[in-house]
C-alpha cells in the first residue's frame, strides 16, 4: 500500500469532522442544526481542494512524500494499537484509572439520554469535552433504540469507542512514519515504540522529589510535579478523549505546507480538546507571524490573505466555533471560576532559568557566523549545568517549576538545539515550554498538563526524526569528524528516551497490578455510573466540572440547543 499526505488527509480530516456534525445534528435545534451541518461538510470538500499558488509555490512543487507499507505492516500495527488502546482501558477490557470513573459516566448517560444531556433530577445539563465520544454514542445509542438494554447498549458502545481510537491512532502513525520517513522494517518498529513510550525524565524527578524531601515516589511517576507534561502512554490511559482528537490534529498541521486549514484543523480539534487546542494555536500562530513578514518583505500580502481567509477557515471561526465555545462556556467549573490565578511559582528557579535564557541568546548572536558544532552545543550545556546546579543547591526546586522545566522537556530541547534551532516549530516549543506551566485557570494544573499535549507531540516528532537522520552515526566505532557530534547527541538521545519510558512502564505495572488487586481482567473504573445524581458527603461536587448547574440562563441552552 503506498501512502502519502494527499490520501491520508481525507480519512484524517473525515475523523475530525464527525464529531462537530454530530453535534450540530444531536444538540442543536433543527433549523440551526441543517445549515450549520451543511456549512461543516462545504467546509470540509474545500478542506480536501488543492489551493492555488501560494508564496511558497516553488517548495510547494517539490513531490511529495510517499511511502511503501507492507500489508504485515498494517496489520501488525493495527494489533499492537488495539493492544495499546485496551491496555490503557478502552473498550472496558482492562484495568481503568481514577479518572474513568468520570468517562465511564458521561460516554453512558450520552448513550442513555436524550441531547443535548438534561439532568431533571438536579436541573442540571452534562457540559464536558465530549466531542471524541459522539460518533462512538451513537452508534451506542442506536443498539439502545432497537430494543438493547443500557448494559448491552453501553457495551456495544465502548466497543465502538476502542475501534474509533484505534482508527484516529492509525492515522496518526501513518503521518509520523511519512513525517519522520520511516521507510524501513527497523524504522516503522523503532518509531512505534518512540511513539507508545515517550516522556519526560519522570522517574528521575520522582527519585530526586523522593530524596529531598522524603516522599514516597508516586505510583503514577508523574504525579511527582504539578507541572506536568503528560506522556503519551499517560494521555492514552487517563484523557484519551482530549489526547488522541490533539494527536491527530497536530500530525495534520505538521504536514500542511499552507494555512488555508488552519482553523479548520483548529476549531475541529475544540470539539474534543479545547485545552490542546490553545496548545496547537500557539505553533500556527507563529507559522503566521514568519509569513506575514516574509510577505511584507515581498509585497505579497493579497497572497497571504488569501491563503488564510479560506471558506473552511472562515467557515470554522465564524460558524463553528461560537457553537462549542458557548456550549463549553455554560460549564459550571468555567462560569464559577472565570478567571486566571496565579500559580505558585519558584521565583528563583524562575530568575535564573532567565538568566541562562538571555546568556544562551547572547551566546547565539555570538557565535551564528562561526558555525562550530562544539561551540553551538556549549549553549544548551550551560543552560541544563545551570539548572542542574540549581537543583543541587536549591532542592526545593527539584519539585517545582525549574525542576520540571528541567525534566519535563529541557533536556530534549537542548539535545535538540543543534540540529533544530532555527525551524519555527522547535522554537515554538521553547516558548511552550517554558511559559504553560506559568498558567494556571480555576484551581488546579489541568492547563499546564493538557495545553503541553501538542508539544510533548512535537518534542517525540523531531526526537524521531532527529534519530532518523542521523541513523548512519549511531554506532560506538569510528567516524568521520563531521558524524562525531550527532553521534554523541543520538546516543544520549537515546538514552534519555530510555529512562524516559519508564513512566509507560510504570503505567503497565499499575495496570498489571489492579487487574490482580481486582482479580479480573476488566478491572473497570465504574464508580459514578451516571451524573443523574446528587452527590453528598466526600462525594460532593464530584460533577462540577462536568455539568451546567443553571443551564437554562445559558446563551447556548436558551437559544441553541433543542
Amino acid at each position: 500500500m503506498t501512502i502519502s499526505y494527499a490520501k491520508i488527509k481525507k480519512y484524517a480530516f473525515a475523523l475530525l469532522t464527525l464529531p462537530s456534525v454530530v453535534f450540530a445534528l444531536g444538540f442543536l435545534k433543527w433549523w440551526i442544526a441543517v445549515p450549520v451541518t451543511a456549512l461543516v461538510l462545504v467546509a470540509f470538500v474545500w478542506a480536501l481542494k488543492k489551493g492555488k499558488k501560494t508564496l511558497d509555490a516553488a517548495k510547494l512543487a517539490k513531490e511529495e512524500a510517499q511511502l511503501v507499507l507492507p500489508r504485515w505492516q498494517c496489520w501488525t500495527l493495527l494489533g499492537v494499537l488495539l493492544l495499546w488502546c485496551v491496555l490503557s482501558g478502552l473498550g472496558n477490557l482492562y484495568y481503568q484509572t481514577s479518572d474513568w470513573g468520570a468517562r465511564n459516566a458521561i460516554f453512558r448517560d450520552l448513550i442513555r439520554f436524550d441531547w443535548p444531556v438534561i439532568y431533571e433530577s438536579k436541573g442540571a445539563a452534562l457540559v464536558y469535552y465530549i466531542g471524541f465520544w459522539l460518533p462512538p454514542a451513537l452508534i451506542g445509542k442506536f443498539f439502545l433504540w432497537v430494543g438493547c438494554d443500557i448494559t448491552a447498549a453501553f457495551a456495544i458502545g465502548n466497543i465502538a469507542l476502542l475501534l474509533w481510537s484505534v482508527a484516529h491512532l492509525f492515522v496518526v502513525f501513518l503521518l509520523l512514519m511519512l513525517f519522520v520517513r520511516a521507510d524501513s522494517k527497523k524504522r516503522f518498529f523503532a518509531a512505534l515504540l518512540m511513539m507508545i513510550g515517550f516522556s519526560g525524565l519522570d522517574i528521575v524527578g520522582a527519585l530526586l522529589s523522593s530524596w529531598t524531601t522524603g516522599t514516597h515516589i508516586p505510583s503514577h511517576l508523574e504525579w511527582w510535579t504539578h507541572y506536568q507534561f503528560t506522556s503519551m502512554a499517560a494521555c492514552l490511559g487517563w484523557v484519551f478523549n482530549q489526547a488522541v482528537p490533539a494527536w491527530l490534529t497536530v500530525s495534520c498541521f505538521l504536514h500542511e505546507k499552507t494555512m488555508r486549514n488552519y482553523a479548520f484543523l483548529a476549531v475541529l480539534c475544540a470539539a474534543g480538546a479545547p485545552l490542546p487546542c490553545v496548545g496547537i494555536v500557539g505553533y500556527m500562530g507563529a507559522i503566521l507571524v514568519i509569513r506575514a513578514i516574509k510577505a511584507f518583505r515581498e509585497k505579497k500580502a493579497f497572497a497571504l490573505v488569501s491563503e488564510v481567509l479560506t471558506p473552511q477557515n472562515l467557515i470554522a471561526a465564524l460558524v463553528l466555533l461560537p457553537l462549542w465555545m458557548t456550549y463549553y462556556l455554560s460549564n459550571m467549573a468555567i462560569s464559577a471560576e472565570a478567571s486566571f490565578k496565579q500559580t505558585e511559582i519558584d521565583y528563583l528557579g524562575v530568575a535564573i532559568l532567565l538568566t541562562v535564557g538571555v546568556a544562551a541568546t547572547i551566546g547565539t548572536v555570538i557565535l551564528y557566523r562561526k558555525k562550530k558544532d562544539w561551540v553551538s552545543l556549549a549553549i544548551p550545556a550551560v543552560a541544563l549545568l545551570a539548572v542542574g546546579v540549581l537543583g543541587f543547591f536549591y532542592p526545593n526546586v527539584t519539585g517545582t517549576y525549574a525542576g520540571a522545566l528541567l525534566l519535563e522537556s529541557g533536556i530534549y530541547l537542548a539535545l535538540l538545539w543543534w540540529s533544530n534551532k532555527h525551524i519555527a516549530i522547535y522554537r515554538v516549543a521553547i516558548v511552550y515550554a517554558v511559559l504553560v506551566p506559568l498558567i494556571r485557570i480555576g484551581t488546579d494544573y489541568d492547563f499546564c498538563m493538557r495545553a503541553s499535549v501538542p508539544t510533548v507531540f512535537i518534542l517525540m516528532v523531531l526526537c524521531v526524526r532527529f534519530l532518523f537522520e542521523h541513523e548512519d552515526c549511531i554506532t560506538f566505532g569510528s567516524v568521520e569528524a563531521a558524524k562525531r557530534v550527532p553521534r554523541v547527541l543520538c546516543l544520549v538521545l537515546i538514552g534519555v528516551m530510555l529512562i524516559g519510558s519508564v513512566t509507560m512502564l510504570a503505567e503497565l505495572r499499575n495496570g498489571f497490578a489492579g487487574v490482580m488487586h481486582a482479580g479480573k481482567l476488566n478491572a473497570v473504573n465504574d464508580s459514578i455510573y451516571t451524573f443523574d445524581q446528587i452527590f453528598t458527603g466526600e462525594r460532593f461536587g464530584a460533577d462540577r466540572n462536568f455539568i451546567a448547574a443553571n443551564y437554562r440562563q445559558t446563551f447556548f441552552f436558551q437559544y441553541l440547543a433543542k
